[in-house]
């Protein structure tokens, strides 16, 4: 009898994440390929650890999670797979989910935040440059990393030629009707389930719970004569509200905290002003050289040696050389970042609630409604605030964002892109039996953020955006 090894790394989530066999042993071996390793050194929560300390795990770590749970998820489409024998799809889906965040950069979303920022500035550089614009966008690095790179060279070795192609298709979700991309990528994915168990941890909040134990021993493989998805049936379904109200808690929580957004918008100011320099050849202004990884990269965006070159560390190994760039904005914002001066803010949503409150109409509104006139005045009074050019300028900037609970998609019979549930032997979208996640819930932010050197700005700025609130929604 032939005993198959078992290779295991410790990891607080999950226990164990094990590879198994001949074919997750080929896939340990990318772990240690030089653009998965980058991801040790991107942080999976960008700069959260400036608000919860302990917010310092990686990219690395969540794409080891989510692994182990697709690996979970694999055996209920592949039944007859044992000691790690999957099929060429089962393969392509656990690599898809190891290396689905291969891409990404700096401080993770915030990167490519900062880069709009650059070309919002710099839009002529858009259209010059499409190399640049398609280098900071994840969803399209991912893809050239795994199919162009040494990875890719790994995959194919491991798979076929096609294989790389196969995992990037997967990754870049080409047939949305495939069970095995609804594993990778979906509204019940091993992504999702990984990240709303592994950021509240580390995060050390609580926002309330899934069992994962539960949830898969419940998923069961259905077909609507077009494709096979997953579903669970009813006895099951609290744990899918359960993991869909998890999942939403954690925007206002963590994933939008006031702290974190104001340093995204400070290193998106930094970070593009920085590439500005170094477009019109003036690196030197920023205090960088020609040999900085920044410097390289703006000048030869398409390639992967220079994208390697970007993660969090390099920012942070180039503060002091950015605290004493002769560029004053560069300066100014880097010592902000030494220093954790964030940027002041004003809550438009909660200053918008405390008129609502005060008035008669606060008791009147039910709550649905409340937060729908509330979403819609905010953006109404931001807007407006834009427009006056005595008081708004390039030292404001407009925050928002919005999060439903739930992305209703209402196939009946079943679909790989929707959370599925079986009751009365029909398949149903969880939104068609769950009032909770029917419920049109909504987190929304409205914040603007300010530069406090002006000292009379948050008192114009507080004046004004209390008056159009007053006028919009007490008459």
């Amino acid at each position: 009898m032939k005993i198959v090894s078992i290779k295991m790394i410790k990891d607080p989530i999950h226990g164990f994440v094990e590879f198994e066999g001949e074919i997750e042993h080929h896939l340990k071996d990318l772990l240690s390929d030089p653009f998965f390793q980058r991801l040790r050194r991107v942080k999976q929560l960008g700069f959260s650890d400036y608000v919860f300390p302990s917010a310092a795990h990686s990219r690395f770590s969540h794409s080891l999670g989510v692994y182990a749970v697709a690996k979970r998820m694999l055996p209920i489409v592949e039944r007859d797979a044992s000691n790690g024998k999957w099929s060429e799809k089962g393969r392509d889906c656990l690599a898809a989910a190891l290396l689905h965040d291969v891409g990404h950069g700096m401080f993770s979303h915030a990167f490519e935040k900062a880069m709009k920022f650059f070309f919002e500035r710099n839009p002529h550089l858009e259209e010059e440059c499409p190399a640049l614009r398609d280098a900071v966008d994840h969803e399209k690095v991912s893809p050239k990393i795994i199919e162009d790179s040494s990875i890719g060279e790994h995959l194919n070795r491991l798979g076929g030629d096609s294989c790389a192609s196969s995992v990037a298709s997967m990754i870049q979700k080409s047939d949305k009707g495939c069970i095995y991309t609804s594993i990778v990528s979906g509204q019940l994915d091993a992504d999702r389930i990984d990240y709303a168990k592994r950021d509240p941890y580390f995060a050390g909040v609580s926002s309330g719970s899934i069992d994962i134990d539960w949830l898969i021993r419940n998923l069961r493989v259905g077909s609507n004569g077009s494709g096979e998805f997953l579903y669970v049936n009813s006895k099951a379904y609290i744990s899918l509200e359960q993991f869909t109200v998890t999942l939403f808690q954690l925007y206002p929580t963590i994933y939008l905290h006031k702290r974190t957004r104001g340093l995204e918008y400070m290193f998106a100011l930094l970070i593009s002003r920085v590439f500005e320099l170094i477009a019109d050849g003036k690196e030197s202004q920023a205090g960088l050289t020609a040999a900085h990884p920044f410097v390289k990269f703006m000048k030869n965006p398409s390639s992967l040696e220079n994208i390697l070159l970007l993660d969090d560390t390099v920012f942070w190994g180039s503060l002091n050389l950015l605290q004493d760039a002769p560029d004053q904005t560069v300066a100014a914002m880097a010592n902000r970042f030494a220093s954790r001066k964030i940027l002041p803010m004003l809550d438009v949503w909660k200053m918008a609630d405390e008129v609502v409150s005060s008035g008669a109409i606060a008791s009147a509104l039910p709550a649905a409604t409340r937060v729908q006139t509330l979403d819609s005045v905010c953006g109404e009074v931001c807007l407006e605030l834009q427009k006056d050019e005595a008081l708004w300028g390039s030292d404001c900037y407009y925050d928002t964002y919005g999060r439903p609970i739930y992305k209703r998609k209402g196939t009946l019979g079943g679909d790989p892109q929707q959370i599925n549930v079986e009751v009365g032997g029909q398949i149903v979208d969880i939104a068609s039996i769950s009032p909770l996640v029917a419920s049109a819930a909504s987190f929304n932010i409205h914040r603007i953020y300010y530069d406090d050197q002006n000292e009379d700005k948050e008192a114009l700025l507080k004046s004004r955006i209390k008056d159009l609130l007053q006028t919009k929604l007490n008459g």
